[in-house]
């Protein structure tokens, strides 16, 4: 017997990690690819780069090809007690990310990153209508005897111009990575953000200039989540209360009391109290979404607690903070339920109120063709007394006529009798052919009328 064997690492993808959530690449690339996550032209792409060291000195690069990325690898070392971040943006929230894949794969070589970051990318990416509207990326959280990491996408509404209208509210996302370097004390920061112009980014580059902000910020290695939150998070509050705003416009309309009256409310009011309902659903996933985050946060917070990177006292801080965002989180997701419900019902009551009005205007028509009918019944049966009568008096009223025709009968005055006048014939000449027209004009109609009927019945049907 011959024993053949075979290089199994040959046949098989590249395997990251067997712990890993994504552990062959070429599936993760796969999908990326289809998505068209990342640009195909390097000159539109660009990567923003800030260094903080110690001291709180700052420095900023702007790479926009891969080959600067690539020269900037000898001064990628992280620095003890620094902190780093990485933003990558969107042209806008529908648009791929303004880097290429290969420059994506250089920046997580970089800062050796795992494959969290990866899957963060996945959520950004080309499309033409607001698909994955319910799902946030699932949070993780990673810690060995080196780091910890933590990623996740935060959703937050986002008021496109300044006016209260509904429509002006859109929903975006913020990708979020953070590797924390249990020895060195350094924090690796990569951003995902939908535009470049993101009001989260100018606030983290303000605190960045101010060494004593900055001090302070870096006094816990998670306390620039809690200065995305703070920007973000408490603008639910406004875009639920924009459209409770719509639902109670339509609520507080005077309803008709009685149906025959001319209704408050149309299919315009219906279109937008749905438009609300359908903007209420997503919005339960995403704060439990949320709620899923603070809790790998909590986690971490206990894992720097543990390997002795924070103190019990911004320890507690945190675990308080945190706390106090699942309270409001929590207040959130009532609200929006609250609203969803009253959404329905008052789209629900709207409908009801139309199909009753339907039916009343249905109920007046049959009243209506009842009256008709009753009438149509009256007549017939004044026309058939008017037909019997005429069928009584109409043989004498011929006679009669047809005697009295001083140009065809005469009386003899001496004999007193009835003289045909030679004549006579005209009036039959005339009489017949006219009669025999009448008779079949009437024939003609009555064969005909049937198929015009029928002919309408089977184009309305």
């Amino acid at each position: 017997m011959i024993a053949y064997t075979q290089d199994v690492k040959s046949s098989l993808p590249h395997l990251y990690d067997p712990f890993s959530l994504v552990p062959y690449q070429d599936d993760r690339c796969q999908v990326a690819s289809s998505r068209k996550c990342f640009q195909e032209d390097e000159s539109k792409v660009q990567v923003d780069w800030t260094d903080s060291d110690s001291e709180h000195r700052v420095t900023r690069s702007t790479f926009t090809s891969l080959g600067e990325l690539q020269a900037h690898q000898k001064s990628a070392s992280t620095e003890p007690n620094g902190l780093r971040f990485i933003s990558i943006n969107q042209v806008n929230s529908w648009r791929p990310l303004n880097v290429t894949k290969e420059m994506f794969e250089e920046v997580g070589k970089l800062t050796r990153s795992s494959h969290v970051l990866h899957n963060l990318s996945l959520s950004f990416h080309d499309k033409f209508m607001a698909t994955e509207a319910a799902f946030s990326s699932a949070p993780t959280f990673i810690w060995n005897e080196q780091c910890i990491e933590v990623a996740y996408i935060l959703k937050y509404a986002f008021q496109k111009s300044n006016n209260d209208k509904p429509d002006s509210w859109t929903v975006r996302q913020t990708g979020v990575y953070q590797k924390y370097d249990t020895a060195r004390n350094h924090s690796t920061w990569i951003f995902l953000n939908p535009t470049k112009d993101c009001l989260f980014q100018q606030r983290l580059m303000e605190i960045l200039m101010s060494p004593f902000q900055c001090s302070q910020l870096m006094s816990h290695p998670l306390l620039i989540h809690n200065l995305l939150f703070a920007t973000f998070f408490p603008t639910w509050r406004e875009y639920i209360g924009s459209h409770e705003a719509t639902v109670l416009t339509v609520s507080n309309t005077t309803m008709t009391e009685r149906i025959q009256d001319p209704l408050r409310v149309n299919h315009h009011m219906l279109t937008s109290i749905r438009s609300v309902e359908s903007r209420c659903l997503p919005l339960q996933a995403l704060f439990r979404s949320f709620d899923k985050t603070l809790l790998i946060l909590h986690k971490a917070n206990n894992a720097l607690r543990d390997c002795g990177s924070v103190q019990h006292l911004p320890w507690h801080k945190m675990d308080q903070l945190l706390d106090n965002y699942e309270s409001h989180a929590d207040a959130y997701l009532q609200a929006a339920s609250f609203l969803q419900s009253r959404a329905a019902t008052m789209a629900q009551l709207i409908a009801d109120t139309f199909s009753f009005k339907n039916s009343h205007t249905a109920q007046e028509q049959s009243d209506y063709m009842l009256d008709l009918t009753s009438s149509t019944v009256d007549d017939s049966s004044t026309v058939r007394v008017i037909t019997v009568v005429t069928l009584i008096y109409l043989p004498s009223t011929f006679m009669a006529t047809l005697l009295g025709m001083n140009s065809f009968f005469e009386m003899d005055p001496e004999t007193h009798k009835l003289i045909v006048s030679p004549q006579f014939w005209i009036f039959v000449v005339c009489a017949v052919p006219l009669t025999a027209v009448t008779v079949l004009y009437w024939w003609v109609r009555s064969k005909r009328h049937p198929k015009h009927a029928k002919g309408k019945v089977e184009l309305l049907a």
